[in-house]
């Protein structure tokens, strides 16, 4: 059924296909035409939408050095030319040397490319300017006192058509016993990076039916959850088919549709997996049997973490118990303290139906968050845990929360009605309403905390299909809410509770100050998200309620006047609603990272190619990824990062530290999120001083004597 699908969908595309495959052929007899000598000429040349250069790496050549050259080629906006596969049509560029006596060029270097729709076909190049490098070895017993080096390049430059060009290009160096870094040295290593370094590994493939089935070892790629693969072999496998990469304990393999070009197939072949946005690696497959191929359908999760749902259970439900001892869920704790307090005259039976009905809020909550994070990322958001925060809209809404719950607590309101009935449930005689909404809001102001556990079992769950990660987010809620549970349903853990007196009033007016101190560390994060004006908005929202609360609270027990204050209240509860959508609540352009700590110490704003820059030049990195809403990442910072033992160790191993901030959506930190199986921050990341190599990964909770620890052990 499948076989009869596909070959339907390419006698649709026939007409397409035949119109490409002429226009390649029209296209190679005219690159034929135009490969006739034209002579030697001044650089840079110019042709049909492009411009063509020959460079170099170095000012001179020096006698038994290696000489990195290039062919730089700049194609016009829109236009693009061809990878050594061109794919489904197009040409591939063409160097042919002419060297003095003793001198051998090597083949050319190709960076990996881009993939380029057109239509029914896929066609794999580059656009924008780019080079191609050559390596031409250098005798050392070249005694000339110049070097002239000519190249004979072609190439087909394309848009909604393709032109053919060729060009006859030279170069003419000085010969010297040193050299400097030319003006193309920065540009030249940069196209370096991107260049597919050689895997010595044994791979194998075979044809099955209508797919390609490449095996390799299962650590030979590392992590492949990002990765995007290329046949460097022409007409092997199909170019529009997206690759699946799955990994057992046995081995890791890459599927993918064949080429309906594809004739015998060959015995080696070649393949490169970009495995993110500056590092690529390519290896070669020998033809076996399909009967002889290990069976892959036991499978785990993509990008080969090896997680199961087995385990990521009780990861979650440790994590969540773990949540509980976190900063950013103690002012929710508080209430839940209150509430436990309250109960310690009750009956068993109303205990356990307390205890049940905050669990059904906890899971309730991340069950609720895990469908939005779910469909989010069904749509194409690129999100993760505490996405809801990096809306400054929400951090808006649960600052005032936070506030109205304060008063609450601290007596401001006695009221059940409609409009304080929120607060009013949370904080008196326990009902059943209130503890399924305090269980709601212990998940939201849960979101701002990673605890350990947590990372590997979330980023298992989100790859997942919707039951599996629903069910990984609801055992993590199970966790949060089973210290309640426990006083709900054991009889001696609920006679631990203090008897209930006059301190229980008290203790609920004490309890009002956390949320006060949590709905000014909200207001702060949403004045980072949108300046000092989103700030504004916020404490104006504060304001209006506050001042419903003193109208209501004036309030007669009857006559007009009751109907005029509520109508004032209600009034100045509609305002602060409407304040929600003001223009000043967006999230503001990203703002620098702070950059010196408290002892000294600087840090650097996060780019993957400063990692990589840093890397190669021999340099340790230390990436710190956080948010401003993320109080586990400011309680590290504290108490591990920014401490003066901490920052002297790094400066004796000579590691540079970045910051990347994650306050607002960022697709690339999101990215590196996702590469270590993480949906949220903190996520801290430890490379060597060595080009290419893979970081360690840091523990989410920190101490000075574990960050010192792995810094040692670089």
């Amino acid at each position: 059924m499948e076989q009869s699908s596909r070959y339907a969908a390419r006698r649709a595309a026939g007409p397409q296909r035949l119109s490409a495959l002429a226009h390649r052929a029209v296209a190679l007899l005219l690159a034929a035409s135009t490969l006739l000598p034209l002579g030697l000429q001044a650089e840079p040349v110019r042709r049909d939408h492009i411009n063509v250069e020959l460079v170099a790496a170095m000012d001179a050549a020096v006698p038994g050095e290696p000489l990195t050259v290039a062919l730089r080629l700049e194609p016009d906006d829109h236009w693009h030319t061809y990878w050594r596969n061109p794919g489904d049509s197009g040409l591939p560029t063409r160097m042919s040397w002419t060297l003095p006596e003793g001198l051998q060029a090597g083949d050319i270097l190709w960076p990996f490319p881009e993939r380029q729709p057109m239509g029914p076909l896929t066609n794999f190049g580059y656009s924008g300017e780019h080079f191609l490098l050559t390596e031409i070895d250098i005798p050392d017993t070249l005694e000339a006192s110049t070097l002239p080096l000519v190249v004979a390049a072609s190439w087909l430059v394309c848009d909604d058509v393709c032109i053919p060009g060729s060009a006859d290009l030279t170069l003419e160096l000085p010969v010297r016993d040193a050299a400097q870094p030319s003006q193309w040295a920065t540009a030249l290593a940069a196209t370096r990076k991107h260049i597919a370094t050689p895997l010595v590994v044994p791979a194998q493939y075979a044809v099955d039916g209508d797919r390609l089935r490449i095996q390799l070892q299962p650590d030979a790629l590392g992590d492949t959850a990002n990765a995007v693969y290329f046949p460097a072999t022409p007409e092997l496998a199909s170019n529009t088919d997206e690759p699946v990469f799955q990994r057992t304990d046995d081995v890791l393999e890459i599927s993918v549709g064949t080429s309906e070009y594809l004739g015998e197939p060959p015995t080696h072949t070649e393949h490169v997996v970009v495995l993110d946005d500056e590092r690529a690696v390519r290896f070669q497959a020998q033809l076996i049997g399909p009967e002889a191929l290990v069976p892959v359908e036991a499978a785990s999760a993509p990008g080969g973490s090896g997680f199961s749902l087995w385990l990521a259970i009780p990861f979650a439900l440790l994590g969540g118990l773990i949540l509980n001892l976190m900063p950013c869920v103690f002012p929710v704790l508080s209430i839940k303290a209150v509430s436990v307090a309250q109960q310690s005259g009750s009956e068993a039976a109303h205990r356990r139906a307390h205890a049940l009905f905050y669990t059904g809020g906890v899971v309730g909550g991340f069950v609720l968050l895990a469908i939005g994070l779910l469909v989010l990322r069904e749509a194409g958001e690129r999100i993760g845990w505490g996405f809801q925060l990096q809306s400054p809209v929400f951090v808006a809404i649960l600052a005032w929360v936070m506030f109205i719950l304060g008063l609450s607590l601290a007596g401001a309101f006695e009221v059940g009605t409609r409009l304080m009935g929120i607060g009013d449930s949370l904080t008196h005689q326990g009902g059943n309403r209130g503890a399924l909404i305090t269980g709601l809001l212990a998940c939201l102001v849960a979101t701002p905390c990673t605890a350990p556990f947590m990372g590997p079992a979330m980023g298992f769950a989100i790859t997942q299909p919707a039951v599996i990660a629903l069910t990984v987010f609801a055992a993590l809620g199970l966790g949060m809410a089973l210290p309640f549970l426990l006083i709900g349903f054991v009889p001696a853990a609920a006679r631990l509770l203090p008897r209930p007196g006059a301190w229980m009033l008290t203790f609920k007016q004490l309890m009002a100050f956390p949320m006060y101190l949590t709905a000014v560390w909200l207001i702060w994060v949403l004045g980072r998200q949108t300046g000092v004006n989103g700030m504004a908005i916020g404490l104006t929202g504060i304001v209006l309620l506050a001042f419903a609360v003193w109208l209501w609270g004036r309030r007669p027990a009857s006559g007009p006047q009751r109907v005029v204050l509520a109508a004032m209240a209600w009034a100045a509860v509609l305002l602060a609603g409407v304040l929600l959508a003001s223009p000043l609540l967006r999230s503001a352009p990203a703002q620098a990272v702070e950059t010196t700590s408290a002892h000294g110490g600087d840090w650097g704003d996060y780019a993957p190619d400063r990692v990589a820059a840093l890397q190669a030049n021999g340099q340790a990195v230390f990436v710190n990824l956080t948010a401003d809403w993320c109080v586990t990442c400011h309680v590290n910072e504290r108490v591990a990062l920014n401490t003066g033992e901490v920052i002297a160790a790094m400066e004796r191993a000579g590691v540079t530290r970045l910051k990347g901030d994650w306050t607002n959506r960022d697709p690339v930190i999101t990215t590196v999120l996702e590469r270590h199986d993480r949906t949220g921050v903190p996520l801290y990341l430890l490379y060597p001083g060595t080009a290419g190599a893979a970081p360690q990964v840091l523990p989410q909770l920190l101490t000075p004597q574990r960050v010192i620890a792995a810094i040692d052990a670089l």
